[in-house]
């Protein structure tokens, strides 16, 4: 019942829900015994000002790690390139 706890209160569009919930939540999962929840509680509470502006705001930093990820891969695939510029030239080309 934890997981679908949590995925309510994700869903959930009212910010002070949320945020009330969400310690009620960590709590149930801190005396829930099962060692998995009780290590993801301790890492809420934690990161709890960070999960909660992340409720607040709805911004999360996905795009920025897709790019950084797809400029990794290029990286990795352009192993011989003989230039900086080529391999500049070629992450301006595939990540527009």
């Amino acid at each position: 019942y934890l997981k679908e706890w949590f995925y309510e209160i994700c869903q959930n569009d009212k910010y002070s829900y949320q945020r009330t919930i969400f310690f009620n939540w960590i709590q149930s999962a801190e005396m829930s015994g099962i060692p998995e929840f009780e290590a993801c509680a301790r890492t809420y509470r934690n990161w709890s000002k960070e999960i909660l502006n992340a409720f607040k705001y709805g911004y999360t930093n996905g795009p920025t790690e897709g790019f950084n990820n797809r400029v990794k891969v290029l990286k990795r695939v352009s192993y011989g390139l003989r230039s900086f510029p080529g391999f500049r030239n070629r992450i301006l080309h595939c990540t527009n």
